[in-house]
C-alpha cells in the first residue's frame, strides 16, 4: 500500500517533469521542423521536374510532388502520394528522404532525451541550492551572543555534510547568484605557501536585514538605507574573501548604510569601483557612484571604504585619507577623524591585540580617481579607506567581537547624536535590535533568498 501511495504521489511530479522537457526541447523542434520544410520544398521541385516528365498523368503538377515528399516521411498511411518514382533520379531523392525519414526521429529523440536530462540536471541543481541554503545557518558567538552568517564554508564541508560531489556544488555555485566561490588561499601571503582551498561564500540577498530595513537590489549589488551619517563601502566584496561579511555586520551592529558591489558584469575584464578610470563605462558604475552620493550629501556624513590586504607590513588595520603630498584629501573635519583613529587604534589594541596605522607609505596614497575623491569626500562629505588584513577578517574565530568593538567606536566619533541616542546600548530601542540578532534563520536577514541579476540602470 505504502508504494502504491508513494506511485500516485509521483505521478504528478512525472508529469511536470515530462512538460518541463517538452518545454526545453520547443525551440531546437521547431529548428528542426523549420530546416526539414526547406529541404523538403527544393526536393519536391526536383522531384516534380523528373519523374512529371516520365509520369506525366501521376504527377501533373509540383503540388502533387510536394504530397508525396511530406507523406512519405510517414509512410504514406492515406495513400496521397501516388505510385512513387520510376525514374533513377527520382529513386535516389525518395532514397535521401528515407534516410531524412530516420534522422528525423533520431533527432528529435535526441532533444527529448538531452531536454530531459537537463530538465532532471536543473531540478537537481535546485535541491543541491537548497541543502547549500540551509548550511548558512545563523551561528551564536560565544561572546557577544550574537548569530551571524559564517563567513564562508569550504566545499569539502559541504560536500560531506549534504552528500554533494564538488562538480554539483560548483554547478550550484554558478547558476545562481547568492553564492560566490572563493578559494582561501587567495588570503594568504605567497611566502606562507598558501594551498588551494575552495569555499562558498553566501552573498545578502534577502529581501529586508535582520532589524528590518530592506536589501535594495541593484545593477552593482546590494544598497541598505539605515537613515545613518555613516554608510560602509565595499567596492571588493565581488572578489575579496570575507569583505562582503564583514562590511554587512559592521553596518548592522553600528547600524549604518551600506553600499556593497556583489555583482560583476563581464568577469573578464573586470572593472575596478575602488579607482574609477571611467565612471560612464557602465551603468552599473554610475548607479553605484550616485547611490554612494545620495546617501552623503554634507559635511556631517561619512564613507568608510572597506577592502583587504595580504601586504600588512606593520598593522592589521591601514587607515588611508592623505594625497602623495601627505595632505588630508578626503575629510573635511579633521580633528573628528583624528579622535576616530585614537579611539579605534586603542580599542583594537587592548582588546584584540590588533596593530593600526594611518597612511603607510607601503600603500598608495589617495589619488584623485578614488571612489571616496569621486564622491565628494573632502568637498561635500567626509570618508577615508580602511585596508583590512585577511589574518582577521578571514582567518580569526573571533571576528564577530572585532566587528562589534568597531563597529561600537565609529558609531560614538562619528554618528550624530541623534542616532547615537536611538542606537545607546541600554535603551529599550537597542535592546529590542540586540533580540532580533539573537534570532536563529538562515541567510543575512529574514524572508526567502531570491536573487535576480539586474541589467543596466535601476
Amino acid at each position: 500500500m505504502e508504494k502504491l501511495k508513494q506511485f500516485l504521489r509521483g505521478i504528478p511530479k512525472s508529469f511536470e517533469l515530462f512538460w518541463g522537457t517538452l518545454k526545453n526541447a520547443k525551440k531546437d523542434f521547431w529548428n528542426s521542423i523549420y530546416v526539414l520544410f526547406w529541404v523538403s520544398l527544393a526536393l519536391s521541385f526536383l522531384f516534380y521536374f523528373v519523374e512529371h516528365v516520365a509520369q506525366p498523368d501521376e504527377y501533373r503538377n509540383w503540388w502533387q510532388a510536394f504530397v508525396w515528399t511530406i507523406t512519405r516521411y510517414i509512410g504514406d498511411p492515406g495513400r496521397f502520394a501516388g505510385n512513387g518514382p520510376i525514374t533513377f533520379t527520382g529513386r535516389c531523392i525518395d532514397m535521401v528522404i528515407a534516410i531524412l525519414q530516420i534522422l528525423i526521429f533520431a533527432v528529435l529523440t535526441g532533444y527529448v532525451a538531452d531536454s530531459y536530462r537537463d530538465a532532471k540536471r536543473q531540478n537537481h541543481l535546485q535541491e543541491c541550492r537548497e541543502k547549500i541554503r540551509k548550511s548558512f545557518k545563523r551561528v551564536r558567538n560565544t561572546d557577544t551572543k550574537y548569530r551571524v552568517v559564517p563567513r564562508n564554508i569550504s566545499v569539502a564541508s559541504l560536500s560531506v555534510k549534504n552528500n554533494l560531489t564538488e562538480n554539483d556544488i560548483i554547478e550550484t555555485v554558478a547558476k545562481y547568484k547568492e553564492f560566490r566561490l572563493r578559494n582561501l588561499g587567495d588570503a594568504q601571503p605567497r611566502s606562507e605557501h598558501p594551498l588551494d582551498r575552495l569555499a562558498v561564500e553566501l552573498m545578502p540577498f534577502n529581501e529586508k536585514t535582520v532589524d528590518g530595513f530592506s536589501i535594495e537590489k541593484t545593477s552593482y549589488g546590494i544598497k541598505i538605507n539605515r537613515h545613518s551619517n555613516v554608510t560602509i563601502v565595499a567596492p571588493t566584496a565581488d572578489r575579496e574573501n570575507s569583505i562582503g561579511p564583514f562590511a554587512y555586520y559592521l553596518a548592522q551592529f553600528g547600524g549604518f548604510n551600506l553600499v556593497s558591489r556583489l555583482l560583476v558584469n563581464d568577469s573578464h575584464d573586470r572593472i575596478s569601483y575602488l579607482t574609477i578610470e571611467d565612471k560612464h563605462i557602465e551603468p552599473a558604475l554610475d548607479d553605484y557612484i550616485n547611490d554612494i552620493k545620495g546617501l552623503s550629501t554634507s559635511d556631517k556624513n561619512w564613507n568608510i571604504i572597506v577592502s583587504a590586504t595580504k601586504k600588512a607590513p606593520t598593522a592589521q588595520i591601514h587607515f588611508a585619507h592623505t594625497d602623495k603630498d601627505g595632505k588630508a584629501r578626503t575629510t573635511i573635519n579633521e580633528a573628528i577623524l583624528q579622535q576616530l583613529y585614537a579611539n579605534l587604534s586603542s580599542t583594537l589594541k587592548s582588546q584584540h591585540n590588533i596593530d593600526s596605522d594611518m597612511d603607510n607609505s607601503d600603500f598608495l596614497p589617495i589619488g584623485k580617481n578614488n571612489i571616496a575623491v569621486e564622491t565628494g569626500a573632502g568637498n561635500t562629505n567626509n570618508a577615508f579607506i580602511m585596508r583590512l588584513s585577511y589574518s582577521f577578517i578571514t582567518w580569526t574565530d573571533r571576528w564577530t567581537d572585532i566587528i562589534v568593538d568597531m563597529s561600537e567606536t565609529i558609531r560614538d566619533c562619528i554618528e550624530s547624536p541623534e542616532r547615537q541616542q536611538l542606537l545607546k546600548i541600554g535603551t529599550e530601542t537597542r535592546k529590542e535590535t540586540e533580540k532580533l540578532w539573537k534570532k536563529k534563520g538562515v541567510g543575512f536577514g529574514d524572508g526567502n533568498i531570491e536573487m535576480k541579476t539586474p541589467t543596466g540602470s535601476k
